[in-house]
C-alpha cells in the first residue's frame, strides 16, 4: 500500500479534504480501516491509504468471491443473451450497465476486469471477438474450461501484443484501478481508428449515495479506490486524451435491493456481511453467479425489486442513477 494522505485530485489537481473518515470493508471482511478523500473543486473522491497494482492479485484471490465456480449457473446466465426481448428485460432490470453489449457482431472487443467471464461467454454467443484482462488467478480456471483468451495479470503487461480492438470494455473496473490515468493512457494505443472506450462504474452524484451516506453499498472498500462523478470522470477523460461521447446513469435493481438488506445489518469491521455471503459464513465466499442473480430470493424482495426498478428508471432519466455508463473516443486533436 502506498500512503500519502491528501494528495492533489487526479482528475483536476486541487486539493483533497477529509470527506470520511473512517470506512472499512462491509462485505467481505477484508481487515483494515480507510478513509474517504473529497476533491475541493470537482468532487472527485479517493480512497486512503492507496493500494498498488502489486497489491491487487492477492486481495481479490484471497476476499473475492470466485474461488468456487458453479459452471452450469454460468452457462445458463450466459445462454439468457439469446433469449428473446433479452434487451428489454435488461433495461427493466437496470442490467445494461455494462459496456460489451454495446458490442456489434465481427468486432474485436477486449474486455479488461472480466471477472467471470460471462460477458466473453455472452460476446460469442453474439458473434463477437473478444479477449479478457483479469487480476483474480481464481478466473483462469473459468478461462481454460471454456477456451477463453484470457490474460491472467494486467493491461500493463500488453497483452494481445499484436492485436488492436473496435471496443475496450471496463465493466465495474475503472473504480478498481489505482491509477486511472496510467490505465486510460495504455489503452489509446490498443484502439482502432475510431474505436471506442466504454467504461461503468459507480457514480457518486446519484441519489443513492447521497440518501445512504456512510452505508452506501457502492464505497466497497477497499476495492474501489477511486471514486468518480459525472464531472469528474469528464475531466479525467479529457486529460487522458479522450472525448467523451455519451455518457448516463444505469441503476440496477439488484443492487436497490443489496442496498436494502444491507441497511438492515449491523457493520463489523474485518467481518463478512451475511448478505454478500450465501449462508451468513465468512469462510465460504458465494459463487459468483449464483450471488449476482440469486440474491434476490423472498416474494418480498422480488416485489420491492419491481417497485424500485420503477424509481430507478425515473432517477436514470434524471441523471441521479446508481450507475455511470460513459463511452469515449479519442480527441481528435489527439489521434
Amino acid at each position: 500500500m502506498s500512503g500519502g494522505q491528501h494528495q492533489q485530485c487526479i482528475a483536476c489537481g486541487s486539493k483533497m479534504q477529509t470527506f470520511i473518515e473512517r470506512i472499512s470493508d462491509d462485505r467481505y471482511g477484508c481487515p483494515g480501516v480507510y478513509s474517504i478523500d473529497r476533491c475541493v473543486s470537482c468532487g472527485h473522491m479517493s480512497t486512503t491509504p492507496r493500494l498498488t497494482e502489486e497489491d491487487l492479485p492477492a486481495l481479490y484471490s484471497n476476499y473475492y468471491p470466485r474461488r468456487e465456480i458453479d459452471f452450469d449457473a454460468l452457462e445458463r446466465e450466459a445462454a439468457l443473451v439469446e433469449k428473446p426481448l433479452a434487451g428489454f428485460r435488461r433495461w427493466i432490470a437496470g442490467t445494461d450497465n455494462q459496456g460489451h453489449y454495446l458490442a456489434k457482431p465481427g468486432q474485436k472487443v477486449l474486455d479488461i476486469g472480466c471477472g467471470s467471464c460471462l460477458s466473453l461467454l455472452e460476446m460469442r454467443r453474439l458473434g463477437v471477438e473478444c479477449w479478457g484482462v483479469e487480476a483474480d488467478p481464481n478466473v483462469r480456471t473459468i478461462a481454460e474450461k471454456y477456451a477463453l483468451r484470457v490474460h491472467i495479470g494486467n493491461i500493463y503487461d500488453v497483452p494481445f501484443a499484436d492485436q488492436k480492438f473496435d471496443l475496450i470494455v471496463l465493466n465495474q473496473v475503472i473504480e478498481h484501478v489505482p491509477d486511472p490515468l496510467a490505465m486510460l493512457a495504455a489503452l489509446r494505443d490498443r484502439l482502432n481508428r475510431g474505436g471506442r472506450v466504454v467504461l461503468a462504474f459507480p457514480n457518486t452524484g446519484s441519489f443513492h449515495r447521497k440518501l445512504w451516506k456512510e452505508r452506501w453499498i457502492n464505497w466497497h472498500i477497499p476495492y474501489h479506490q477511486n471514486h468518480f462523478n459525472r464531472t469528474s470522470f469528464a475531466l479525467l477523460a479529457r486529460k487522458s486524451g479522450y472525448d467523451v461521447e455519451r455518457i448516463r446513469t444505469i441503476t440496477p435493481n439488484l443492487w436497490s435491493v443489496l442496498q436494502l438488506r444491507m441497511s438492515r445489518e449491523q457493520r463489523q469491521e474485518g467481518k463478512a456481511s451475511n448478505t454478500w455471503s450465501e449462508s451468513g459464513d465468512s469462510q465460504k465466499p458465494p459463487s459468483f453467479i449464483q450471488k449476482v442473480r440469486n440474491v434476490a430470493v423472498s416474494r418480498g424482495e422480488r416485489l420491492a425489486g419491481v417497485m424500485m426498478g420503477f424509481g430507478n428508471r425515473v432517477l436514470d432519466v434524471i441523471g441521479q442513477g446508481d450507475s455511470l455508463l460513459v463511452e469515449l473516443r479519442l480527441s481528435a486533436t489527439k489521434n
